[in-house]
């Protein structure tokens, strides 16, 4: 978690540095992180013993509850009711964990018994229980439904994920059906242990907004009466953040799903009261409140906190309180995180109460960073302790020493103190400055002195680097290239400094971002060199590991290179960030560089946003590829018309500004019958640049001629509305066709039913499609075009695991979450999967297709589980990206070595994401690596 800190501000601080602030928040911080919490909790293996398994009934001692474990063939084969089941529900497994956990799936199966089985449900509910809760809580999803997907057959498992996840010790699986059916099931849940400590927390009910924007606890589990929740968990722990916008149905569970909101009016002006029960004593360091500021909404994040602390429960002494003041924020509206320090309070409840700022106050998460407490205090020695002060907790920093708490409307003589010193040193200052400024403008516009060089590095020159219109000065020495051994690293080696030239100050820089599940590009744990991004014009290549080569090899990763010399120290950092001013006339006293001419006379702003505004998207809705020439592609070859009436419209895939794209079956006289196309077409009345564009896009498709990349089949640009049809293999979209499988076991695949299990792929099938797609890759970059968008889900699958690249995924509102979107939504960017210069810049290139390749195979290795930076928000993304465009990797977080990619693959991964993009290896180069490791690889996966 990135802690801040700022000076104590009497009078508001520059935009500028707001905004520069406002880029440095880290991810939300969550009780629940799910991600990694899917490992498989014992009822397969073994790891729940027989005696933490029981059931309502059993139809005789071979079905018993004992047999109810799934993927297991034991005595009858499942477990199985003595009764019927039917909407009731009377009868029910029950697995006890043992302890809390936190069961993020799970998956059930009918009895297959040798092929004599043929019992099964094909609905279920789960029942929970934990310390606190007072009855028997039946799940419910977001949506509000009970009732989970159970089985069609009597073989095949499925797996339900639970959204949101349940805390608990003990599950009831209850099957269901709406007539009397008999059922037998075997079963299994994924999780992890509960650590937080967090039992239950009681609070208000939150407030209806508009006609359909509920901002009520959905998911509460705990007692519901008259307004008033207690004794259970939901969505403010739920590990789900809420969207900026609160009006959007992100997740398509309604809008306002995430959000606990409450009305100033309906609370009488009095603070929203939030009670934590704790399963023991804890020692508390912090707790973190996620929020939502969209004031132009007239919802502002609250304005003061207090949290008084308890061991019983029913006292909460005022000497235990820890206050907090925020100040308001009118600035910016995005949601964020607030960390408020509690020093090691101790209690078992925890008592959080915010004040209201404006007419919402609205929650989406809380979560506390606690220890368990070695403490042996009573609720009679906590009422009877005295104590007569308590803290006070500023936005800008913890006052020590237990001082007084000072009322909200009152400001202390320690603020007023320093804002007079704030303005004494503002006021000081800023004469001194300009008239600086203007003396080194007027010498810079006579052409008299230069900038001194610096004491050491030898001679200095300054590049203006531009970050949209923010533009930063770097001061740079001559450097030769080396490399430097990142000791325990997992992700391999990038190009370094030997002199570390890129010393200079930086108009901003982010705090470490302790991550487990990350990779920083920072000073390694055992070594003194720090680590720079190289600068995008270097020339310099260094290659992945490459086995059984018939060729001497570059060197690995792993080999230990020569040191570099000691890196030249670094000035003394400003006491100050730079404003926007300083950095302007900073840039007016550069000397000029031999090799790169002066940048242009322009105004400088500060820039709002970091991420240059390309747009990418074509006329249809669908990525434009950019090619370099067209002619360089060959000639266009001539096309079937489009059968309209051969074509019949399956589902709409998506829509843009000005097409719509349409799944279609085509009605022709293959002899396997119809098969799946994709019709994109103009909608009516676009103009005719539109349709120039639209016809120019359908001419570059038809023209690629590659096996993995998918093509044009027929188009018609006469008729109205002109429209094209391409190919759309059987399996549909890579990124949901891995969602919809698992990894095969490393025993090789089931043999219980004596198939494969088509659910199931191998590591080589996942090596043998992402060779596919580095080939189309090598093709598209042999014949001069950029594809933009690379991404799992921007691939298709077909008969054979055969798969083609595509460019669908931009108009489908099914992954509209991977798109960050600028201009008020009109110009979408798939920036988790975009290299630095693409964001930064809008610099597109065969180099950045590699870059997002590179995630592409992290997806594929993950199954497409998540989505690449999952915990970052999209401005942490494009602040991560920022190092890059500052010259110095410190803080570059990279994504993690999936558990199922080998070192050499995760090398090759990682070489995809160096930051010069000529250090990049080509697509050939990565093509014939997978190969390699690949060979033998014999095709295993049941179409």
């Amino acid at each position: 978690m990135t802690k801040m800190k700022h000076p104590p501000p009497p009078l508001p601080p520059p935009p500028l540095l707001l905004f520069l602030f406002s880029l440095l928040l880290s991810s939300p911080a969550v009780s629940l992180h799910t991600e990694q919490c899917e490992a498989a909790l014992g009822m397969q293996s073994g790891g729940i013993p027989d005696e933490h398994i029981s059931s309502s009934s059993y139809f005789d001692a071979s079905v018993n509850a004992i047999y109810g474990r799934l993927l297991t063939e034991a005595g009858g084969g499942a477990w199985c009711p003595r009764d019927m089941v039917y909407k009731e529900g009377k009868e029910y497994l029950e697995v006890n964990l043992g302890a809390l956990h936190v069961v993020t799936k799970v998956e059930v199966q009918g009895r297959f018994g040798n092929g004599q089985g043929r019992e099964f449900a094909r609905q279920y509910k789960l029942q929970v229980w934990r310390p606190g809760l007072t009855h028997w809580v039946t799940y419910m999803d977001g949506r509000g439904e009970e009732l989970l997907e159970g089985n069609s057959n009597t073989y095949l498992a499925q797996t339900s994920q639970l959204s949101p996840p349940v805390i608990a010790t003990r599950v009831r699986f209850l099957p269901y059906s709406d007539h009397p059916r008999t059922v037998c099931m075997r079963v299994e849940l994924y999780g992890c242990q509960y650590s937080d400590g967090l039992v239950s927390y009681s609070m208000p009910d939150g407030d209806l907004r508009g006609g359909d924007t509920a901002l009520s606890d959905l998911t509460y589990d705990g007692l519901k009466r008259g307004g008033w929740l207690e004794g259970g968990l939901g969505q403010l722990t739920d590990g789900e953040t809420g969207h900026t916008n609160f009006r959007v149905d992100a997740l398509g569970m309604g809008r306002g799903y995430e959000w606990v909101g409450w009305k100033n009016t309906s609370r009488q002006g009095q603070p929203v009261p939030l009670t934590f029960q704790f399963d023991s004593l804890r020692n508390f360091s912090a707790v973190h409140v996620y929020v939502n500021n969209l004031f132009t909404k007239e919802t502002m994040m609250f304005s003061r906190a207090r949290i008084t602390f308890s061991v019983g429960g029913e006292h909460f002494p005022a000497y235990t309180a820890v206050e907090y003041r925020h100040n308001a924020d009118r600035i910016f509206e995005h949601a964020r995180n607030v960390t408020i320090k509690l020093h090691g309070a101790v209690g078992r409840y925890v008592r959080v109460e915010l004040f209201f700022a404006l007419k919402w106050l609205m929650v989406s998460e809380v979560s506390f960073d606690s220890v368990p407490c070695r403490c042996n205090l009573t609720e009679e020695e906590e009422a009877a302790e005295a104590a007569t002060t308590a803290e006070t907790v500023s936005d800008e920093r913890l006052v020590e020493g237990r001082a007084p708490v000072v009322p909200a409307e009152q400001q202390s003589s320690a603020f007023l103190l320093g804002g007079l010193i704030f303005l004494a040193l503002v006021f000081g200052m800023v004469p001194l400055v300009l008239g600086v400024a203007y003396y080194h403008r007027r010498a810079a516009r006579k052409g008299g002195k230069k900038s001194p060089p610096p004491s050491e590095g030898g001679e200095a020159r300054k590049v203006s680097m531009k970050m949209k219109d923010l533009h930063i000065n770097v001061n740079l020495s001559p450097v030769s290239n080396g490399y430097a051994k990142a000791k325990g690293r997992l992700y391999g080696h990038v190009a370094v400094d030997e002199e570390a030239s890129a010393m200079y100050q930086e108009p901003f820089k982010a705090p470490p971002m302790h991550n487990p599940g990350y990779y920083t590009l920072g000073h390694s744990a055992s070594s003194d060199t720090p680590l720079k991004c190289a600068l995008p014009d270097t020339d310099d290549s260094v290659d992945y590991a490459v086995p059984d080569v018939n060729m001497t090899p570059p060197p690995p990763f792993s080999e230990v290179y020569t040191p570099p010399p000691p890196p030249v120290p670094l000035t003394k950092p400003p006491a100050t960030l730079p404003t926007a001013r300083s950095l302007r006339e900073a840039a007016l006293t550069a000397a000029p560089v031999p090799a790169l001419p002066p940048p242009p006379d322009q105004e400088y702003y500060a820039a709002p946003l970091l991420c240059q505004p390309t747009n990418i998207q074509g006329a249809a809705g669908t990525v434009a590829y950019a090619v370099a020439d067209h002619a360089a592609l060959g000639p266009e070859p001539t096309l079937p018309e489009v059968c309209r009436a051969q074509l019949r419209v399956v589902d709409t895939l998506g829509e843009g500004v000005f097409g719509l794209v349409q799944l279609c079956e085509a009605r022709d006289a293959a002899p396997a019958g119809p098969r799946k196309v994709v019709l994109r077409t103009l909608k009516l009345g676009a103009d005719e640049e539109t349709k120039k564009t639209f016809r120019q896009e359908t001419q570059t498709l038809a023209r690629l001629d590659s096996p993995n990349v998918a093509r044009v089949v027929a188009a018609s640009h006469a008729g109205e509305p002109p429209c094209a049809l391409l190919e759309y293999p059987e399996h549909g979209d890579l990124c949901q066709f891995l969602q919809r499988h698992k990894v095969e076991e490393a025993g090789g695949p089931s043999t219980c039913v004596g198939v494969l299990d088509p659910r199931a792929l191998s590591y080589g099938a996942l090596v043998y499609m992402v060779t596919q797609i580095a080939s189309g890759m090598q093709y598209l970059e042999a014949a001069g075009v950029v594809h933009r968008d690379l991404a799992a889900r921007n691939c298709l699958v077909g008969r054979g695991l055969t798969v083609k690249i595509s460019d669908l995924a931009m108009s489908r509102a099914l992954y509209s979450a991977d798109y960050y979107r600028l201009n008020e939504g009109r110009t979408l960017l798939p920036v988790r999967w975009m290299a630095w210069e693409s964001i930064l810049q809008g610099r597109f290139s065969s180099k950045s297709d590699v870059w997002a390749f590179g995630v592409t195979l992290w997806e594929i290795l993950t199954l497409a589980r998540q989505q690449p930076f999952a915990e970052l928000s999209d401005e942490g993304v494009l602040e991560n990206a920022s190092h890059c465009l500052h010259g110095d990797g410190a803080g570059m977080m990279t994504l993690p070595q999936p558990p199922l990619c080998p070192r050499e693959i995760y090398d090759m991964m990682a070489a995809c994401w160096r930051p010069a993009d000529r250090q990049r290896p080509p697509f050939w180069e990565i093509v014939m690596f997978l190969q390699r490791k690949n060979l033998g690889y014999t095709f295993d996966y049941a179409n």
